[in-house]
């Protein structure tokens, strides 16, 4: 009777998702949130002088703003004295160059629109704004001097109030902004009419986005932890959940809402730029971590480096300060995958695993995002988006894909704790199952089962002088080359820290013990590679029983044959293999 091999359940799931799609799930989401932040817009109709007319929502009129001298708290005191080429005032009693500017937008509104309650969608604006209509103040989003608020990096949803509009008459809109000297921000100013409905619902699919995508990292937070405290050692999931929870808080400070809450815009900035440079704290502790650079010296200094610099921005007093770290934080966060690259591809010695891999491209996109984000005016005219459109896609982008990896690496440990976490081989409990299914079956054919005990040599020596991260080494090295071995059907287990014990299941005319000899010459002939490039061979003492079926009632009592015979292989001589002997067995062993 011939024996059917298992299927691949026997060997643990290498991916539950396929390597390409991880790096394609990624760019998916990017390119999504890239296309979902576009819109369009059609151009005013330009009248004579200053005045534009707007006969259909949505209508463009960022090009269309004059620049006003003597910018002044009462605005329609120099109503019409606007000059692009005015110099604006600057505010010389605050810690830095900070300055009033003023804007000024004269419209006609067709009739036809009257009924789209037109209101207007403002981008790009640094610092605190009001915006009056016919010399009336309507709306504003932080707050100028002596109490002054930075509301920089949010959209401004405005609603015109009807009432204060005229339809097919000359309207004047001017906007106020207060913010550092050094931001040529009104360059880059994108205002846009539209209706109440429109209005609306940007802003709630803005919100809705940011919420969903929070919620998203702190689901990814949430399952991290799960596999930190399962899992023993398993830190970089400690500093994924980290990263995931601050990048999710970094994102939410971005909600629209929060400001309409009332809270301090300056607080709210604060607390942005801690996030973000926490964030990357975590990221590196968790690349350092899966990379097996923990020890490092640049995984301190950078650690070092984040946690003096967001306790510094955190208790910094002046608030005027606070876009330049903002803006440096944004700089500082090519450290961490750029360290990693370079150490991983021209320092580290060791073979990088697939998921590392993926991981590093992932990295290398994440780079690409966060350039765009950094670099986006220069590319005004050529690709338009946001500020922290793209630094939030990179945020959500290597989350997401560092949480499948991580997924894909935890995997076997929680399919019904069958799986060793650190070797992939099978735990006892599952392997005395599976080997009371393999007893059955060679009962019923002509099958004979062999049973084996491998012990590695010196195991605590080189935990003891070379670290636990080579001695974990070791365990994998041998469990690879035991999987290499054997066939797809064989058992492997690892029994304790420094033995494991496979059973193979061979026809009865089969010589058991060359194919026990072979097994015993290949872990023998496998070695380590050191820091320095040392090679570090492994031995291995064996100890096998053939499965006897009026002996062996229980796979147990199989176990513990194979357990006693490689005692006793050890007492005679390490490295050798010896066959427990089931026709005149040890007295202690008969029951």
């Amino acid at each position: 009777m011939l024996r059917t091999p298992l299927l691949k359940q026997d060997r643990p799931i290498e991916s539950s998702l396929g390597p390409a799609r991880v790096i394609l799930i990624s760019l998916f989401v990017w390119l999504c949130m890239i296309v979902s932040s576009m819109s369009f817009a059609s151009a005013p109709i330009a009248l004579e002088g200053d005045a534009i007319l707007i006969d259909q929502l949505p209508s463009d009129v960022t090009g269309y703003w004059q620049e006003c001298q003597h910018a002044s708290t009462t605005p329609m005191q120099d109503s019409l004295s606007c000059d692009r080429s005015a110099q604006p005032q600057t505010d010389v009693n605050s810690t830095n160059a900070y300055r009033l500017q003023s804007l000024q937008l004269r419209f006609i509104l067709d009739e036809s629109i009257k009924s789209l309650y037109p209101g207007i969608i403002i981008e790009e604006i640094q610092g605190a704004d009001e915006l009056y209509l016919n010399g009336e103040l309507i709306n504003s989003t932080g707050s100028f001097p002596p109490r002054y608020e930075n509301a920089s990096y949010y959209s401004r949803f405005y609603f015109l109030p009807p009432e204060k509009l005229l339809f097919n008459k000359p309207n004047t809109l001017r906007l106020l902004t207060y913010s550092s000297e050094n931001d040529n921000q009104h360059q880059y100013l994108t205002m846009t009419f539209r209706s109440f409905e429109d209005i609306l619902a940007r802003s709630f699919k803005k919100d809705l986005m940011l919420s969903f995508v929070a919620a998203l990292l702190f689901m990814i937070c949430i399952l991290q932890l799960y596999y930190f405290l399962r899992i023993p050692g398993s830190y970089d999931a400690l500093g994924l959940a980290g990263f995931s929870f601050l990048s999710a808080m970094f994102i939410f400070l971005n909600h629209h809402f929060v400001i309409k809450m009332g809270f301090d815009t300056n607080s709210l900035l604060r607390w942005k730029c801690v996030a973000f440079i926490f964030a990357q704290l975590a990221l590196n502790f968790y690349l350092f971590h899966t990379y097996e650079l923990k020890k490092h010296i640049l995984n301190r200094s950078i650690f070092a480096f984040y946690l003096i610099f967001g306790i510094s921005v955190l208790i910094w007093p002046s608030i005027y300060h606070l876009p330049e770290f903002y803006h440096w934080s944004k700089l500082t966060a090519f450290i961490p995958p750029l360290v990693i690259i370079g150490l991983t591809l021209f320092v580290k010695r060791s073979v990088v695993s697939k998921p590392q891999i993926f991981l590093l491209v992932s990295l290398s996109i994440y780079l690409i995002f966060l350039s765009l984000d950094v670099t986006r005016y220069s590319w005004i005219g050529l690709l338009e988006y946001r500020e922290n459109t793209t630094l939030i896609i990179a945020l959500v982008g290597l989350s997401v894909t560092a949480a499948l990896v991580s997924t894909e690496k935890y995997w076997e440990y929680f399919k019904g704790a069958t799986y060793d976490h650190l070797t992939g081989t099978l735990l006892k409990t599952s392997f005395i199952r599976r080997l009371s299914e393999e007893m059955q079956r060679c009962r019923r054919s002509d099958f004979c089962l062999l049973v084996a005990v491998i012990d590695v040599d010196q195991f605590k020596v080189i935990n003891q002088n070379y670290g636990h991260d080579v001695g974990d080494k070791a365990l994998v090295i041998l469990s690879a080359t035991l999987t290499r071995a054997l066939r797809q059907f064989d058992l492997i287990c690892r029994l304790k820290d420094d033995e494991f014990c496979v059973a193979a299941t061979l026809p009865n005319g089969e010589n058991n013990q060359a194919f026990l000899l072979r097994l015993h010459e290949e872990i023998n002939a496998a070695a380590i590679t050191l820091e320095n490039n040392e090679k570090l061979s492994l031995k291995a003492t064996t100890g096998a029983v053939i499965y006897d079926a009026k002996r062996h009632e229980a796979p147990e009592m199989l176990l513990l044959d194979a357990e006693h015979s490689v005692t006793e292989a050890k007492m005679k001589q390490r490295g050798s293999i010896h066959w427990f002997d089931t026709e005149n067995p040890p007295l202690q062993f008969i029951f």
